[in-house]
């Protein structure tokens, strides 16, 4: 008797027949059943109610991301959209005590319908009270920022920021073999007089007569770098400029 389908229907009949006192060898004759089916039947009857054992509730392995924790990654997205998937990792296990893999985590994001999309960047500005706060915090530059943020289906992550540069500020330092000798960081940019006065005031008193060690400053092709007054300066302390 090979293994085969059998309807609740056609087992239903089998235990009645048995209840009403037929032999089991003929209910089994007949409907072409084995006998430790009938018996099998017979047990889930008792339990259940039914000929057919129900599917068990539980499916694979339990979900870590629970519908409490969806909830907080739902308004941490709210609240800053573009937080990446390694920056969410970070935060479940922190605020969580949860340790998933990021495709598990991407996986998990995208069933509850957050996807990554192009990131709605609006001005800070705008708003006298976003305003105030950017003040505040000094978050006054045109910095960079992110792209592509996690919103639900069908809606736009939003990210407040600034559009204004602020204030521009330039770095310039001298660098040997060793490490860093000298450096200087200015507001705005810097020019001939600027440059100038960096090298007289900090790197030269670090630097050695050629040929001793720390005697040649090297510099790119810059315009600001090529003054006639910069190189008498250094050939006069005895130092070789390139």
């Amino acid at each position: 008797m090979g293994n085969r389908k059998i309807s609740e229907d056609m087992k239903l009949c089998a235990l009645r027949l048995w209840a009403s006192g037929w032999v089991q060898d003929d209910i089994c004759k007949i409907l072409g059943i084995s006998g430790r089916s009938l018996y099998r039947w017979q047990h889930i009857f008792e339990d259940f109610g039914h000929a057919v054992k129900p599917p068990s509730p539980l499916h694979g392995r339990i979900c870590i991301i629970t519908r409490i924790v969806m909830d907080s990654i739902h308004l941490l997205y709210q609240n800053h959209p573009d937080t990446y998937l390694d920056e969410l990792l970070f935060w479940l296990a922190i605020h969580h005590d949860i340790i998933i893999s990021p495709s598990a985590l991407q996986r998990n994001l995208r069933e509850a319908g957050l996807t990554c999309k192009l990131l709605h960047k609006i001005a800070a500005e705008r708003d006298e009270e976003e305003q105030t706060a950017w003040h505040e915090t000094s978050k006054n530059d045109h910095r960079y920022y992110r792209r592509y943020g996690y919103a639900l289906r069908g809606e736009t992550p939003q990210l407040v920021d600034v559009f204004v540069r602020g204030q521009r500020y330039s770095l310039v330092a001298g660098l040997t073999l060793d490490g860093y000798i000298a450096a200087k960081v200015i507001p705005g940019s810097f020019d001939s007089q600027t440059f100038f006065d960096f090298i007289v005031e900090d790197v030269l008193p670090q630097t050695k007569p050629w040929p001793d060690e720390c005697s040649a400053i090297v510099l790119d092709n810059c315009r600001i770098h090529y003054a006639e007054m910069l190189a008498d300066v250094v050939h006069a302390a005895g130092e070789y400029c390139s």
